[in-house]
């Protein structure tokens, strides 16, 4: 990731795979996440940075540059204090035209931070600083076996955005736009370096087809970028 200008880093909470790791419980994640910053100027919009990353295309690395904060539909109920969550679609967008953006997300083992385009503990450019993922709880019940319903769910409320790569499936003829973003948690090492080097969405959306990766999930988060 690279910031231009005035763009900002912010160190934010660990997401599950490294608290899965290091041993340290959910409910730790839930007090750090609660200080982390949400990277809005407003519920649901996020603060205007200009900024580049890279992302996955047809086998080959592109870049989007990025140039409008976050938006997260506030027609969809987030505990989170950006208001983003992740397990419902968004109702309405902030345009007609957009294109898909998938994100693939580690869950149950770690990551390198310097092999990972937004890696855990550092917001991109543009990106939400903290996420509700608790429409989630079910999914990552199997994760936390030591924590009741309720405590999981509290502890994804208010979650620091996780690490993740991109994978897109065009480049809009390199108009910016924005971008609807869908989540792919991955949860084999192997799958997510296999995905790391086929480097293409319809790769992804084959493992995911295939049962190697959760299903696709919807969010209420939209980004807005260019593709070089």
């Amino acid at each position: 990731m690279r910031f231009i200008g005035s763009g900002r880093t912010r160190i934010v909470a660990l997401f599950a795979a490294i608290l899965l790791a290091t041993g340290i419980g959910v409910a730790v994640a839930a007090n750090t996440s609660s200080k982390t910053a949400s990277n809005a100027m407003s519920a649901g919009r996020g603060i205007d940075e200009f900024g580049l990353t890279k992302a996955f295309f047809k086998g080959h690395k592109t870049e989007f540059t990025y140039t409008k904060g976050f938006f997260c539909d506030r027609h969809i109920a987030s505990a989170a204090s950006s208001k983003c969550e992740a397990g419902t679609k968004w109702k309405h967008a902030p345009s007609k035209q957009h294109d898909p953006l998938y994100i693939t997300v580690p869950l149950g083992f770690t990551v390198p931070a310097m092999n990972m385009e937004c890696p855990s503990g550092l917001v991109c450019v543009d990106h939400p600083g903290t996420i509700d993922l608790s429409r989630l709880e079910p999914a990552l019940k199997p994760l936390y076996p030591t924590l009741t319903d309720a405590q999981l769910t509290a502890a994804l409320k208010n979650f620091a955005t996780p690490g993740h790569q991109h994978y897109i499936t065009d480049r809009n003829h390199g108009k910016p736009e924005w971008w609807d973003v869908r989540v792919v948690g991955v949860t084999d090492k192997s799958v997510y370096r296999q995905l790391n080097q086929h480097k293409s969405a319809a790769y992804l959306l084959k493992q995911v087809k295939a049962g190697k990766t959760t299903g696709v999930i919807p969010t209420n988060l939209f980004l807005f970028f260019g593709v070089k």
